[in-house]
């Protein structure tokens, strides 16, 4: 995943080890979701945000065997983190 987001113009991110809390058969979006599995998080320019998702879904999305997601938030929503000067 991370490769694929350098290639698309990240520079760079963070990588954890998650481990849900939620049922065991938790869905979301119809998406089977496994007890233990790894989260990466982006931050980066808006500009940037959809070159980069679309790099990580085609290299590690639903289709593939890593039936990763992949989604955004604002960093307006986001606590704890400084806003980007434009």
């Amino acid at each position: 995943i991370m490769d694929s987001a350098r290639n698309a113009g990240a520079t760079g991110g963070t990588v954890l080890r998650a481990k849900g809390t939620g049922t065991d058969k938790a869905k979301f979006f119809g998406v089977s979701i496994s007890e233990e599995k790894e989260m990466v998080y982006i931050v980066c320019k808006r500009l940037e945000r959809d070159a980069i998702m679309m790099a990580i879904m085609q290299n590690a999305g639903y289709n593939t065997d890593a039936h990763g997601i992949v989604f955004s938030l604002p960093e307006e929503s986001v606590l704890g983190i400084k806003a980007f000067e434009e």
